[in-house]
């Protein structure tokens, strides 16, 4: 069975996802902070089995007890580092706005060369 998540996920394992998180906190440790940490460590646990994660605001504020406004700075900073991508969820009856779904990118060394594979 395939959920529709693995459209969203870069990897094709989970030691690849592994791999690029742990990568990608190494990175950018000085340019984190600990709730950035945290929110990192939420979605990469959520998205484990899939590749990405679905997740409200706020779940992941109720998980690492900071307010909504916090979650949201912090993901905003985690996509300018490059570690996220977020996609907006349109629920498929209601066409109404669902949770986002957060994929974690590939590590790329070199920022500002693109590798085509995955953002053609």
């Amino acid at each position: 069975m395939t959920n529709f998540l693995t459209d969203y996920s870069h990897f094709k394992n989970r030691a690849e996802l592994d791999e690029a998180t742990r990568k990608h906190r190494k990175w950018n440790w000085n340019g984190m902070n600990a709730t950035d940490h945290h929110v990192l460590e939420i979605i990469w646990r959520h998205s484990i089995k899939f590749g990405a994660a679905q997740l409200a605001h706020d779940a992941i504020a109720l998980e690492i007890i900071k307010s909504n406004s916090t979650v949201r700075r912090s993901i905003c900073k985690l996509e300018k580092l490059g570690i996220l991508d977020r996609h907006n969820y349109i629920r498929p009856g209601t066409n109404g706005l669902g949770p986002n779904i957060y994929s974690i990118r590939p590590f790329n060394e070199y920022p500002g060369v693109v590798d085509e594979r995955f953002y053609p």
